[in-house]
């Protein structure tokens, strides 16, 4: 695993086709600068870092592979530095295994294919790049991971496809994977103060007015229409992770009453100018949110094209669930 996510490669567009070596220094400005694994989805969860709390994204469990990082550079090169939690002599702990590589790249459309160079073979590893979440992503087929062996007690070698998300954290090609003099680092305290701690979901609005309280009052902001939602919060921690808690109001009881329900979900979180990337692991599935950060306000605004929430009828006099357009605004607790 680690020799074949330890290359990357990125193909750009010519006049004639989609297809472009970058050693002449034609690449894709959005693509230079350093990346972080910011998730690996293996097929079974894991407690690496023994807190009690398992997950299939292993990027979340301790700081091995989460150390990992990626740098392309405007020449057509780029650098890696890819560390994995494996088992260690008898398999009674774990170990940190790091590789460092380099190589170039080659870009065509949004598939990055890397050669590496630095060792004996030239091996390539093929990704996926979204030059909106700034992600590169790709699947690697029977690869190596640790995994715990609850009839031995022991931790062994497992095998089975990982899905491995890179989402860049700044533009500084030479970063290294470094966050000490990094002002975009999603790690770095002082850079991200305004960003760290607690948002509460201030709005809720939808297309059209409702007044699910029936006080009279109709209002397009549901925040202000039921208190279910007022429960939803993000909080966002100087490691680069996140806790979000999502109350969610739904119709229940034949449609006489509204119900709420609430779920808790983890998942790790970048920035990259005002533009502040979420993403977790829900059922095997890297679920990314994108949100724009008003450093002024204080605020994260998100929309979502195929939300679900309740309206009530005047005809019928019952609460139904709809599908529709939502946008979001969370603003900074700074009690």
């Amino acid at each position: 695993m680690l020799a074949a996510a330890s290359c990357l490669a990125l193909t750009s567009c010519s006049s004639d086709d989609d297809s472009t070596s970058n050693g002449g220094g034609n690449v894709d400005s959005k693509l230079v600068g350093t990346y972080q694994l910011t998730s690996l989805v293996a097929p079974t969860n894991q407690d690496y870092d023994g807190d009690g709390d398992n997950s299939s994204n292993l990027a979340l469990e301790g700081n091995c592979y989460s150390s990992s990082w990626i740098s392309f550079h405007s020449d057509g090169t780029y650098d890696q530095s890819f560390t994995s939690s494996t088992m260690g002599t008898g398999g009674i702990s774990l170990d940190c295994d790091t590789k460092v590589t380099s190589g170039t790249y080659t870009e065509n459309g949004n598939t990055i294919t890397t050669t590496e160079t630095s060792g004996s073979a030239n091996v390539n590893a093929t990704y996926t790049f979204n030059a909106t979440a700034h992600t590169l992503t790709r699947t690697q087929a029977n690869a190596s991971y640790a995994g715990w062996n609850a009839l031995t007690s022991i931790w062994a070698n497992l095998t089975g496809n990982l899905n491995l998300t890179f989402t860049k954290y700044t533009d500084n090609d030479n970063d290294n994977g470094q966050n000490a003099d990094d002002t975009d680092h999603n790690n770095n305290n002082t850079a991200n103060a305004d960003l760290l701690g607690q948002f509460d979901l201030t709005a809720f609005v939808v297309g059209t007015a409702q007044d699910l309280d029936k006080d009279g009052q109709s209002s397009t902001n549901l925040v202000n229409e039921i208190d279910c939602y007022t429960s939803s919060k993000i909080e966002f921690n100087n490691d680069g992770t996140f806790e979000r808690t999502t109350a969610v109001s739904s119709v229940g009881n034949l449609g006489l009453s509204l119900e709420c329900t609430t779920s808790t979900s983890y998942g790790r979180w970048t920035r990259n100018g005002n533009t502040v990337t979420t993403t977790q692991t829900t059922a095997g599935v890297n679920v990314s949110t994108q949100y724009t950060f008003n450093t002024t306000a204080k605020t994260l605004t998100a929309s979502d094209a195929t939300a679900q929430y309740p309206v009530f009828s005047l005809v019928t006099s019952l609460f139904a669930n709809v599908t529709g357009q939502v946008n979001y605004t969370f603003t900074k607790d700074n009690n």
